[in-house]
């Protein structure tokens, strides 16, 4: 069996990127990324349009924010609740968590715990998507190749069903307007494309930008994060100085320990030639990152006084607070 999804499109991450940049300009109609009718959000003025614009800017925002997951890996969502809207009295209350993937087919079977450190484990955004696909299920349909179509199309010409989820910055009176049912709308449409892992924010001016090809399996930022073609050479420069900070720190920490345990004598008559003797042989590898020169001299600690003998006296306190712990 071959499932079909038609939002299965890269223009829909080219076009999610263009709205959360810019305001869409006025009278210009945007249709969801499948075959559809047009977002009602678009056509009633400048002041809905940016209430979707923000509440899917919300969305995205808290899903890069979560390693671009919904969930943990290896979790799935377990449902339970009881009731129907308008029945009994009180309306559908539900209970809504994560359990290992799995849990619910063999009992027995020993499973991986979902990673509760996960910053999706905790994140709103996993119950809301529960939530939409629950109350808004897609169109489906089969054809004689045993092919599965799905199709989504907006529920703001619906009455919904009051949710069950909610994200932090909604209430239950605003968690019904269109702006936000179709903001959720195409954010599933957006992950459901297959392309949806190329989208990302730069780092440097917060504009969302498309990448040409995704990030190698197992990559992570080691320093900074990601950066649009716009920002390339600040990028670079944004890494080259954070190296050299990390070298000058562990210059100063040197320095610090130095200066600490000088004492003068025949041997070592001058502070700042004997800390920059110690700094040179001890950190080699940073000061030539740092000064491109394979040591440092006295006039190096004596520009960097202050700073030295605040590290040492922070040093100081450090070590005699574990001698009297010891002690």
């Amino acid at each position: 069996m071959r499932i079909i999804s038609y939002s299965g499109n890269p223009q829909a991450v080219r076009l999610t990127a263009g709205i959360l940049n810019e305001a869409p300009p006025w009278g210009k109609v945007y249709v969801l990324p499948v075959p559809g009718p047009p977002l009602m959000s678009f056509q009633y003025g400048e002041e809905i349009a940016d209430l979707f614009r923000r509440y899917l800017a919300e969305l995205v925002n808290e899903w890069l924010r979560c390693g671009k997951r919904v969930i943990p890996p290896g979790s799935t969502v377990w449902a339970s609740g009881m009731g129907i809207p308008g029945e009994y009295g009180g309306g559908m209350e539900w209970t809504q968590y994560l359990v290992p993937e799995g849990k619910g087919l063999d009992q027995s079977k020993s499973l991986k715990p979902v990673d509760e450190s996960d910053h999706a484990f905790s994140s709103w955004l996993w119950k809301v998507y529960w939530d939409y696909l629950w109350r808004f299920k897609p169109a489906t349909w089969f054809n004689s190749f045993g092919e599965v179509f799905f199709q989504y199309t907006t529920p703001a010409y619906e009455d919904p069903d009051p949710p069950t989820a909610l994200p932090p910055f909604l209430t239950a009176e605003n968690s019904k307007h269109f702006a936000w049912l179709e903001a959720v709308l195409w954010f599933v449409l957006l992950l459901n494309s297959g392309h949806a892992h190329l989208l990302d924010r730069c780092q440097f001016c917060a504009r969302y930008f498309v990448r040409a090809r995704g990030k190698k399996r197992g990559q992570v930022y080691k320093r900074g994060g990601p950066s649009c073609g716009n920002c390339k050479g600040a990028d670079s420069n944004e890494r080259t100085r954070a190296i050299r900070e990390t070298a000058k720190g562990r210059m100063l920490e040197a320095a610090a320990r130095s200066w600490l345990v000088w004492k003068r004598s025949n041997r070592t008559p001058d502070r700042y030639a004997t800390v920059a003797r110690h700094v040179s042989a001890k950190c080699r590898p940073e000061i030539l990152i740092t000064t491109r020169r394979d040591a440092v001299e006295p006039l190096w600690v004596k520009r960097n006084e202050v700073e030295i003998v605040r590290r040492a006296e922070q040093l100081n306190v450090k070590v005699g607070g574990e001698r009297n712990a010891k002690g």
